[in-house]
Formats: structure tokens, sequence, C-alpha cells
């Protein structure tokens, strides 16, 4: 019985760290518009990407071809890392 309560523990618990929990994702695109006053990126995928504070986008400009790694909590997608294509 003390096992059965355990278990029922143990998968509750594990479902419940799931569900909190955002998925990572990377895409291959072309850097459509920037748009810092609202810290938003658009891509060619037509997905807009939230740009962190911290992240540096100087550099960063339409037409390039990037590799973008995300974090994406139900329709929110945030931006974890940008490396640029050659």
């Amino acid at each position: 019985m003390t096992r059965l309560v355990l278990q029922g523990i143990a998968a509750g618990l594990a479902i419940a760290m799931t569900l909190g929990t955002a998925l990572a994702g990377e895409i291959e695109a072309t850097i459509v518009e920037i748009d810092p006053a609202n810290a938003k990126m658009e891509l060619s995928d037509g997905n807009r990407y939230e740009i962190p504070v911290d992240f540096f986008v100087d550099d960063l400009k339409p037409g390039l071809k990037v590799l973008a790694f995300f974090d994406e909590d139900g329709n929110q997608k945030t931006l974890t890392d940008v490396q640029v294509l050659d």
C-alpha cells in the first residue's frame, strides 16, 4: 500500500515538473526585422522572437542568415543565442 502511494506521488511530481517547463528549439532562418524598441526579432519562418534584455543585437541586421536558439513557453519564443551563418 505504501509503495503504491509513493509511486503515485512520484508520478504526480514528474507530471507537474514537465507542465511548467519551457521547450527549447533552434531554427536556421534569415532575419526579416529587428525591433529593438519592442525587443522583438522576426525571422523568415514567420515567427517573432523576444529579445532578452542582455542580448547584444547591434551587429544583427535584416538579411543575415542565422542559427537561432530559443526557449518556447506557450506562444512566446525567447531567444537564447543567435549565431550568424556564412
